[in-house]
């Protein structure tokens, strides 16, 4: 669970059960895996990282392959 607390105008606070490092990590991940499968990816809320097609809960996170490196259905 992430707790997101605003104080004032711009004052934000966001508290995580997670490491910076670890969420670090799980983008970069999901980066490099949607480059190399040529598909987007999810990040879910353990930060695990999976094929968005295959995400069976909403994700945390949703990292686009680039459009030029998409794998394209049905390429024969």
């Amino acid at each position: 669970m992430v707790v997101l607390t605003i104080t004032g105008r711009f004052n934000v606070t966001v508290r995580s059960p997670w490491q910076d490092e670890d969420v670090t990590i799980a983008l970069q991940a999901a980066a490099q895996m949607a480059e190399r499968w040529g598909e987007d990816m999810a990040i879910m809320s353990d930060l695990s990282v999976r094929p968005l097609k295959e995400a069976d809960t909403p994700p945390l996170e949703i990292v686009r392959c680039p459009a030029a490196l998409k794998k394209v259905a049905n390429r024969r």
